[in-house]
């Protein structure tokens, strides 16, 4: 019996013992048909990290993608502006905490993005 046959026969049983996972609705709200406020109007544009490895572009509708220079794709989702600070949901589920400096500061994590 071949190696790739026994690999084959086990993902098909891990497969069946593993439940899907359903997707889970987003919790952040999308903004509404209210002008913007000044923070969400700071917010809003290109964001970029300064080895310029991470673009981050923040729509006025309330929706991100965020793009890395080595990996193909775009990672998408909402994001909510409270003062200085931000709130992000991507699609996937994955949720993070941003902060608003002066200068044109964006820290998310230990990644600090300027504005383009």
């Amino acid at each position: 019996m071949q190696i790739s046959t026994v690999f084959t026969a086990l993902s098909s049983l891990a497969a069946g013992l593993v439940p899907a996972r359903s997707a889970r609705p987003l919790e952040i709200e999308g903004l509404g048909p209210e002008p913007l406020d000044p923070f969400e109007h700071a917010a809003i544009g290109t964001w970029i990290t300064d080895d310029g490895a991470i673009r981050l572009d923040l729509k006025p509708d309330g929706r991100f993608d965020k793009r890395k220079a080595e990996m193909p794709g775009t990672h998408r989702g909402r994001y909510a502006v409270d003062r200085m600070t931000l709130y992000f949901e991507g699609d996937s589920g994955w949720t993070g905490l941003g902060a608003m400096r002066r200068g044109g500061l964006l820290s998310i994590g230990e990644k600090r993005f300027r504005k383009a």
